[in-house]
């Protein structure tokens, strides 16, 4: 009895193993897109706080809260449309915290996973600024 030779099984392993490690680059590249995309949405939620809390009066405050938020996401290559922001001016009052939570929805179908991966994930960050005690402003 003759043995088969082992021509073809490289194939057959390579066939085997391609759509594992196009999973696999798949997940490495949705969790780096998802680690960069919190680190951006974090700064977008401070730096609306730090505007918000800086506005002279809780209308002025809101507005530029937006502006700001908007500016920054477009900047940090965000897309604004995603971007959702709410904020609780708590009274507005000096001492008081200026609270901006901004969740943002992260694509993922663009990524080669097979159907592994969901069409997005919904990321989120809050921040509070205090409004300055000393500041002169109105009362």
């Amino acid at each position: 009895m003759k043995l088969r030779g082992e021509r073809g099984t490289a194939a057959v392993e390579l066939v085997l193993l391609a759509p594992v490690l196009v999973v696999l680059v798949a997940v490495v590249a949705a969790a780096g897109r998802m680690v960069e995309t919190k680190s951006a949405v974090l700064s977008v939620a401070r730096e609306a706080a730090r505007a918000g809390s800086e506005a002279p009066d809780a209308a002025t405050a809101h507005d530029a809260a937006l502006v700001t938020a908007r500016e920054v996401a477009a900047g940090l290559g965000l897309d604004p449309a995603h971007l959702e922001v709410s904020q609780d001016p708590g009274g507005f009052r000096r001492g008081a915290p200026y609270v901006v939570s901004v969740s943002y929805q992260v694509p993922l179908a663009d990524l080669p996973g097979l159907g592994v991966l969901p069409g997005s994930v919904v990321l989120g960050a809050e921040h509070a600024e205090l409004i300055q005690r000393f500041k002169s402003r109105w009362p």
